[in-house]
């Protein structure tokens, strides 16, 4: 079995059964071959809630460890970079062969793009029940 993606973390707010964390990208981070897929190579600070029933036992400030399996976080990976990216190529070669011009063919590119993540959007619920991020205290 592989080991899960881990990140130290900051507790924000605590209560009804979520907990908010906020993320700092470590050293580590930047010798990791997925950083720039997962999102933590752009930017130092990544706030995310996580469900659990055991929410009401941190507190604000508390440092705690986040992990999510790494099967899990190649599938975040797949739906929010990958599967956009052949949408949007898609589209765009479906418009150029189309025969439509240079604008339009963006155009279409970008509206498949938005009616990509307006689906995503409409489907949040049923992938946040497959992506299970753990928090544990330190």
């Amino acid at each position: 079995m592989t080991r899960p993606i881990e990140h130290i973390a900051t507790v924000v707010r605590a209560g009804d059964g979520v907990v908010e964390v906020e993320l700092t990208a470590q050293s580590a981070c930047a010798s990791c071959h997925a950083r720039m897929a997962c999102g933590m190579g752009e930017s130092t600070r990544k706030r995310i809630e996580i469900a659990t029933p055991e929410a009401s036992a941190f507190t604000a400030g508390e440092r705690v460890t986040v992990s999510v399996e790494r099967n899990m976080g190649m599938t975040a990976v797949l739906w929010a970079y990958v599967v956009p990216f052949v949408v949007l190529l898609g589209a765009l070669v479906a418009a150029s062969l189309a025969g439509w011009g240079d604008g339009a063919a963006a155009l279409s590119a970008v509206g498949g793009i938005a009616l990509y993540y307006g689906a995503l959007y409409l489907l949040r619920e049923r992938l946040e029940k497959k992506i299970h991020f753990k928090i544990h205290k330190q």
